[in-house]
Parts: C-alpha cells; structure tokens; sequence
C-alpha cells in the first residue's frame, strides 16, 4: 500500500465520492422498489465500489500521517461508527474498515464502548463541492486509486439475464 499525502484535492474528491455513494444507495432503493432489476444492481455496484474507494483512500491517508487524522465513535441508528477528521474533512467509517493497526494509531477521543449518541450533523462550515463525479475520480485514479479497481465485478446481470458493464469508462 502506497501511502497518500492528504491534500484538500484529494479530500475534496474524497468528498464527494461519499456523498454519491450515499445517492447511489438511495437511487439502488428507489429503483428496486419501482421493479427496476436493473438500475437497482448497477447503482448498488457502483455503490459499493465508492464505498470501498473511501476505505481505501482513507486508508492511505491514515498510512500517510496517521497523527493528522483525529476519530471519534458515534453511535447512528444503534450502529456504531467511527468518525474520523482529516484537515478539514470528515468522514464516518465502519470501525477498524481501515484496519486495526492503522485505527490504534488515530487519535480517537473517546472508547467504542462508549460512542457519542448524536445523530451526524454535516458541518455548515465545509463548502459542497461542485466537483462532478467525473472529476473526482479521475483525481483519484490519477494517485492510483481507480474506482473500477473496487467493483466486486464489472458487469452485472439485468432483469432479462443481460450482462451490463459497471465500470466508469472514463477511468483506463
């Protein structure tokens, strides 16, 4: 694992990988419900593929310069998660998803077994980025961290057994 410097363009993209995997998951709900088989398993694909990117570029950042991430549990519908504080930048993890060494060696402020019982607040002070998908993952792949490296596989089957590449074709 290279380790990755955490720069405000690499969080920014980080950023925005986040919250379209959040829209991708309810897009994946709305269209299994509305019987669309197909929609349903490519967002649910890509959604999983962000999901997995965020892991392991925060992963690299906590290789980097783990004294520079600060975390905290929180405790978000009976679930317990770790929030962790890069720069400017936060981001909830499963606990120990970047690893147990890397998570002993951030600065969390409270114990797993204690969490912060406090619905997650977006922080008004952090701008939305107008940064598009596009953009932040070829940002991303440009530090080696391609998206299409997370799909579980890059195609899926539609409702009438076709196969449906997932990947991002612009990403090489």
């Amino acid at each position: 694992m290279t380790p990755l410097e955490p720069t405000d363009d690499l969080l920014e993209s980080l950023y925005v990988v986040n919250k379209v995997a959040k829209q991708f998951a309810d897009e994946a709900t709305a269209a299994y419900e509305r019987g669309d088989v197909t929609e349903s398993n490519v967002r649910s694909a890509r959604k999983d593929a962000l999901y997995r990117l965020k892991t392991a570029v925060l992963t690299r950042v906590v290789a980097y310069d783990a004294d520079g991430v600060t975390g905290e549990y929180h405790a978000i519908n009976g679930d317990v998660w770790l929030f962790l504080t890069v720069g400017d930048w936060h981001f909830h993890q499963p606990p120990h998803a970047i690893g147990g060494d890397l998570t002993d060696a951030i600065a969390i402020s409270n114990s797993r077994a204690d969490p912060i019982d406090a619905p997650y607040v977006r922080d008004a002070a952090v701008e939305r980025s107008d940064r598009t998908l596009e953009e932040a993952l070829s940002r991303l792949a440009e530090v080696g961290a391609n998206a299409n490296d997370h799909l579980a596989r890059p195609t899926v089957t539609s409702e009438h057994d076709r196969i449906v590449d997932v990947r991002w074709s612009f990403l090489s």
